[in-house]
């Protein structure tokens, strides 16, 4: 899969109620089972952390260390982007930010990386974590990228009690092996069963057999096999093809992917959304025969498998593991903190920030130029799901702003983008709505949204081109005098607008009558456009008819329609 920048963000995450400054090695070490590797590229794990989250190197060899805003907060990713300005730079250290500093660095030669690792590119995984720009460590199948730290100190060796966690993407994962994170062998190579212990996050089938569904699912790869259950081994997946019961895949952005390894011989998975709700239990069982007691060797892996296994993708932001099995209520205490943490999210879910007119409050009947939308910023005032849409045209909070026609316009955007408006409305009449727009697209559109309820879609014509505009004339039901919230929203893209304007509506002259098809019995009308397309159906009967009509036709783009029931042609309107 492809990384695009297409992001599901969040406009607003309700954070739960968690200690400010905490992190999830605070809540393991309260349960006397500490973070003996704590690695992340997007924020700190422990609330007292106050060092960097990993290095970068640039393609002129020099390197630089990418801080924290704050102690215990989130990264400064605007350090990396400063100094890999024009070049290209790859992650060559993860930092663990536990006392025992496992840090991850390029695998060394193990036995599938015959010439060892690759550093992974610094840049192609970026996302956004609570208003702040941040990256990921991207590895796709076969590059050889992969950190690894075979000279730990702390981690669980032979049959010790451990946990792990790691929050991956949701959307980039393959079926092959192995995109793991944890304790693996220190030798490099598959010294057999029980010797590894790494959480997997893929759609692999032929090493574990299929979980429910689709997948993504969360496995353990315990060697010699990707786990859901209590059996699995190459190609194991080829004769046993029933899917496992808990093994739910997982559709979301980002996911937290959980694996607990007691000493009874057993071990238990978790996997959820790292964005809301709680994690489900995948497994909770014994070990295949011949699994236990472990023979853990304690050696940290990241993108590949025990013995270097090249052939997993996946995106890392973060990852954590434990001495000791803690109880489930930390790991829902952890799975707590992760979402109010805010992956995903493009505001800052704990600053608060006023939301004002850019300018003046703005008038309808009046104009409204689309650049002066609403301060508060990216899920304030207006939401952009585009990380690359941005610039400083204009104002400060961009939003995706151009220039075209000499003036300011709103360009590209994504499906559920917005742009607020705080709007006061001085009169209760009818209104018309003009949209400047440009297209090179069919069947573009977007709503007007008052109050958060739509009163309008606006069809947007193929114009030909980004900057070839064209005026759209439709019309809008009374708003009530007073204030309001005004919001043009999204609804397909790509198009670009610069203005609407409301407009009193002229009266018009009475609509011509329908033929008499109608009768007091409801029927099923159904409009067609000129190319005998059909557009809508509603239903009406002889009373009814003009109003029903008067309201479908408020939402048809400008043209000829006819209208028929019962194969008959009743009457053919043009709608403006």
């Amino acid at each position: 899969m492809k990384y695009n920048s297409f992001l599901t963000v969040l406009a607003l995450v309700a954070p739960t109620m968690v200690l400010a400054k905490e992190g999830p090695c605070d809540i393991y070490a309260k349960a006397n089972t500490p973070c003996v590797a704590a690695h992340s590229l997007t924020r700190a794990l422990f609330g007292e952390y106050n060092g960097n989250l990993y290095q970068v190197r640039r393609a002129d060899g020099a390197t630089k260390d990418i801080p924290l805003e704050e102690k215990g907060g989130y990264v400064n990713s605007s350090v990396q982007d400063e100094f890999c300005k024009g070049s290209r730079c790859t992650i060559s250290i993860i930092y663990d930010q536990s006392e025992y500093k496992n840090d991850l660095k390029k695998s060394p030669v193990v036995y599938w990386l015959k010439e060892g690792g690759k550093e992974a590119i610094a840049d192609k995984a970026p996302i956004y974590i609570n208003g702040r720009k941040a990256y990921g460590f991207y590895r796709d199948a076969w590059s050889a990228t992969g950190y690894r730290n075979n000279n730990t100190k702390g981690v669980a060796t032979g049959d010790e009690e451990e946990s792990m966690y790691m929050v991956v993407d949701g959307r980039h994962y393959n079926d092959l092996c192995c995109f793991n994170y944890g304790n693996a062998e220190t030798t490099g190579n598959d010294d057999g069963p029980g010797t590894m212990e790494c959480i997997y996050f893929g759609s692999d089938k032929d090493w574990g057999g299929p979980g429910q569904g689709n997948g993504p699912w969360v496995a353990a790869d315990l060697e010699d096999g990707v786990f859901k259950g209590n059996d699995a081994g190459w190609q194991w997946g080829k004769t046993h093809t029933t899917p496992w019961p808990d093994a739910l895949s997982i559709e979301a952005d980002y996911v937290t992917a959980m694996l607990k390894g007691p000493n009874d011989g057993t071990f238990k998975l978790k996997g959820g959304s790292a964005q809301k709700g709680t994690l489900n239990t995948m497994w909770d069982g014994p070990r295949k025969r011949g699994y236990s007691p472990r023979k853990l060797q304690g050696a940290i892996v990241l993108g590949n498998g025990g013995d270097g296994s090249d052939g997993g993708a996946g995106t890392f932001f973060e990852g954590v593991m434990t001495i000791g099995n803690p109880p489930d209520s930390v790991d829902d205490l952890v799975q707590a903190n992760i979402v109010a943490a805010g992956y995903g999210s493009k505001i800052d879910i704990f600053k608060k920030v006023e939301i004002e007119p850019f300018k003046d409050t703005l008038t309808i009947p009046g104009k409204i130029e689309v650049e002066n939308y609403d301060k508060g910023g990216n899920g304030r005032g207006f939401l952009d799901s585009d990380i690359e849409n941005e610039n400083s045209l204009y104002r400060d909070d961009n939003a995706g702003l151009d220039s075209a026609e000499g003036a300011i316009i709103y360009g590209w955007g994504y499906a559920d983008d917005w742009l607020r408006y705080t709007v006061k409305a001085s009169k209760n009449d009818s209104l018309t709505l003009t949209a400047r727009v440009a297209s090179p697209s069919d069947s573009t559109f977007f709503s007007v949204l008052v109050d958060e309820k739509k009163v309008v879609t606006v069809m947007v014509p193929n114009t030909g081109d980004w900057k070839t505009f064209e005026t759209v004339v439709v019309s809008v039901p009374a708003i009530a005098e007073g204030a309001h919230v005004l919001k043009i929203k999204i609804d397909k893209p790509y198009f670009n607008l610069d203005w609407i304007e409301f407009t009193i509506a002229k009266s018009t002259t009475q609509m011509p009558r329908f033929k008499s098809n109608f009768t007091s019995t409801p029927q099923t009308a159904t409009v067609y456009d000129v190319l005998g397309n059909r557009v809508i159906t509603f239903r009406a009967d002889e009373k009814t008819i003009y109003r029903a009509w008067d309201k479908v036709r408020m939402n048809l783009p400008n043209g000829i329609y006819v209208i028929k029931t019962n194969n008959k042609i009743v009457r053919a309107v043009k709608t403006k």
